[in-house]
Order: C-alpha cells, then sequence, then structure tokens
C-alpha cells in the first residue's frame, strides 16, 4: 500500500506516451510540493508546458488537494483545471470524488504526489496508479516535515 507504482524526480518526466502505455487517460494530481512549492505563488514554465501537453493528449487532469480551498481556486483558474481542496487525502472519499468528476474508472486513472502517507496511500487503497514525485519543498507544515524524514526510511532503495 506504500509503493508507488513509479518514483519519479518531478512531474514532467510523465509524458503522454509513458502514461498511455500505463493505460492511464486521467490524472489527479496534487497541488503543493507537486506542482507548486509550498506557499508559493509561482510555478515553473517548463510544469505549465508539461500540464498543456498532456491537455493535447487528451489526458484529463484534476487537482486532487488538502489545501486551502482559496489556493485551490486560485491555481483551478491559472491552469485551467478543475480542482478540489480540502480533499481530506488518504481516505478514500477523496479520490472517488475525484474519479468521479474526471468520469473515469480506477483502472484508467493515475495519482501523482510528493507524499507517501496522503497520495499514494489514498490512490493504493482504491487500485489507482501511484507516481511519487520528489518534494519541490521541505514541507510548509511540521506535521509534513515529520513524515517527510519518515518517507525517506521507507522509501530507500525505491528510487
Amino acid at each position: 500500500m506504500l509503493r508507488p507504482d513509479l518514483c519519479i524526480d518531478a512531474v514532467t518526466e510523465l509524458t503522454p506516451q509513458i502514461l498511455q502505455a500505463q493505460g492511464v487517460s486521467a490524472l489527479m494530481v496534487d497541488l503543493d510540493d507537486t506542482l507548486v512549492a509550498s506557499h508559493s505563488h509561482a510555478m515553473s514554465s517548463e510544469y505549465r508546458n508539461w500540464l498543456e501537453t498532456l491537455k493535447a493528449a487528451d489526458i484529463a487532469l484534476l487537482l486532487l488537494s488538502n489545501g486551502y480551498p482559496a489556493r485551490v481556486r486560485y491555481w483551478s483558474k491559472e491552469l485551467g483545471i478543475e480542482g478540489l481542496a480540502l480533499v481530506g487525502k488518504p481516505l478514500g472519499c477523496a479520490y472517488q470524488r475525484g474519479l468521479k468528476r474526471l468520469g473515469k474508472t480506477a483502472a484508467q486513472t493515475a495519482m501523482v504526489g510528493d507524499q507517501l502517507f496522503t497520495d499514494v496511500l489514498g490512490a493504493k487503497r482504491l487500485g489507482i496508479k501511484s507516481f511519487l514525485v520528489n518534494p519541490l519543498s521541505p514541507g510548509g507544515l511540521p506535521h509534513t516535515r515529520m513524515f517527510r524524514r519518515l518517507e525517506k526510511m521507507l522509501l530507500k532503495g525505491e528510487k
């Protein structure tokens, strides 16, 4: 349950070809420390281009975040991607809501995020493929930083 299907350095490594080869036609994407560093209001052009490439390849996209609604709304509007905030990952209802919004099955969908205990665990519980990225920052919250240390120990040799 805590083993991601793929460990990558950054989301930009997930090309449409890689996703399609895995049978993925929809991608739930975490926001903080996956696309944008925690508390940052800037996204790299490389990440923006990556999202546009996925859209052009007809990969359905959804921001699935435990972040605050105002932040998720801002990025959702900025990127032209629907977003769900304060979803309560790793609870299964968060991922079920995501699947419903995307109109896809678990087998057609993947989750990409930076946290093992939220993004990966929640996705795996519903049979959704999970891709773990290196976080863009150490984390803005004390419990996030604590969990990152535990994640490193559990993932030794995985990456």
